[in-house]
Order: structure tokens, then sequence, then C-alpha cells
């Protein structure tokens, strides 16, 4: 049961399910089956689950140096990075060949496209090269709304295209959080994750900022919905915690401020989601 556990970890699953929960949304936004939503919940899990555990595959080392990631089964030793790579390829190929057969190929094509950037932009070629990894990288979340969107109609909406650029502001602003509370720990490592190469107070205004620069969006986004007032008043509420907590990051420096932002950033996505599936499927 705990190396059961062990390759679930692998998965990210906290990370799989956000992204899963995107997917399905805009599935079900689109007017999606509950066919195609088991099956997209398949595909995706496994896309995002094998990312994940490639991730883990080629960071190895990184994580081993890291407090926060010393525990996670390859540095443990409890996986071998041998079967974590065929555990990853595995998943990745099997998500695949699900989306294609029981998808369609607009779908099957975002899916792949989340699992290259995560793996190959991401992992590969940007994290240890440039503070900017996460930018550019973190593209690979924008992908599951549009999956979602075109399971279910083979066509990409504006409501997909609203989340997917939310998520693409979001992404920079959530890690750079967690990077300014952990910034030793990424300096031992030799990432240069933002905090490391521009120092916490730099960094902090930055984040703030591309955490503001999300707000519009999420405006924006009411006005592709049948009922954009019900969108408004379910994700009002954390959208103003955010606000708050990155206006406060434009002119503080404080990690616990920093992680505070980072641990409501998550809800703040989910309660948007929902609020976005709930406001497609009503009326004003």
């Amino acid at each position: 049961m705990a190396r059961a556990l062990d390759y679930v970890s692998l998965t990210k699953p906290k990370i799989a399910l956000l992204n899963l929960l995107m997917a399905l949304v805009c599935h079900f936004s689109a007017g999606g089956s509950v066919t195609g939503a088991l099956a997209l919940s398949a595909s995706g899990y496994l896309a995002a689950g094998g990312s994940a555990a490639l991730n883990n595959y080629f960071d190895v080392d990184l994580d081993s140096k890291m407090r926060r990631t010393s525990r996670r089964p390859l540095p443990a030793g409890r996986i071998s990075r041998q079967n974590a790579l065929v555990f990853g390829l595995a998943c990745t190929t099997t998500s695949l060949l699900i989306s294609w057969y029981a998808l369609n190929t607009i779908a099957t094509l975002f899916i792949a496209l989340g699992a290259i950037f995560y793996v190959v932009v991401y992992t590969i070629l940007l994290k240890r090269r440039t503070a900017w990894n996460i930018v550019i990288g973190g593209a690979a979340g924008s992908f599951p709304p549009l999956a979602g969107w075109a399971a279910a109609t083979g066509e990409i909406g504006a409501p997909a295209v609203a989340l997917a650029t939310l998520v693409f502001l979001w992404t920079p602003g959530h890690f750079w959080s967690l990077a300014i509370r952990g910034v030793d720990e990424y300096r031992v490592a030799g990432l240069p994750m933002l905090p490391v190469e521009v120092g916490v107070k730099r960094a902090s205004r930055i984040t703030g900022a591309s955490n503001l620069a999300a707000v519009p969006v999420w405006a924006i986004a009411a006005f592709t919905l049948p009922n954009p007032l019900l969108y408004f008043l379910l994700s009002l509420p954390l959208t103003v915690l955010v606000a708050l907590y990155s206006a406060k990051l434009l002119t503080e420096c404080d990690p616990q401020l920093a992680w505070k932002s980072f641990k409501a950033s998550s809800p703040w996505l989910a309660a948007v989601s929902l609020a976005l599936l709930v406001a497609s499927r009503t009326t004003s």
C-alpha cells in the first residue's frame, strides 16, 4: 500500500486535480457529456500525473537538496529513477491513446501540448537556466481548459480562452510566492528562481504585480458567460482576498505574506473555475 501511495505522489495529485477541474469545468460549460467527461478525466489525470512523474525523474538531484522536496519518493529512494521514468512514460502514452480514441484530435493536441510544455519546455529547457522559467513553462497549465472545451465541441470557446489566459497569468505569482518563502532552499539547490536572482524585495513587487495582472482577465471572463453577475458574486470574495495580498506585496517584503498569497491562490483559481461553470449553465 505504501508503495502504491508513493506512485500516486509522483503524479503530484493537487496540481493534477486542479488541472483536471479546469478541464471538466470547460467541458461541462460547453455542454459536454458524462461519457466524455469520464474519458477526459482519465486522459487528463494520466497526462498531468505522467508529466509530474517525468518531472520527478529529471529533478531528482534538485529535490534531494531541498528540505521541502527531499522526502519525495525518488530522492528518498523509495522508487528508482528507472521505474519513475517507465511510469511517467506509460501514463502519458496511455493518456494520449485514451484521448485519441474516446475524444477528438483537437482535445488530444491540447493534452499533448500540456505534457510537452511541462516536461520539455519547463523542466528540461528552462527550469535550470532562467528566472523566467515559470512564465514560459507555466503555459502548460493553460491547456487543460482548452482541452476540456475541445473535448465537448471539437472547437475552442471564449470562456475556455479566458480561463486559459487567467491560468497563464496566475501561474508565475503562485510559484514565485512559494519561492519567496523558500528562497534559501532554492539558492542551495542552485535553481535560478526569481527571488534568488533579483532578491526577495524585488521579487515580492513583481509577484504582486503579476497577481494583480490576472484580475482584469478574471473580470473579462464574466462577459463570455450567460450570467456574468452570478459569476462575479460567486468568485468575488476570494478575488478580493488575493488582490489584497497582492497589493501588499507591492510594498511589503514579507515571506509570510507571500505564503498567505500562495495558500490563497489555488482556492481562488478553483473558485473562479466553479463560478464559470455555474454561470455558464444558468441565464441572468
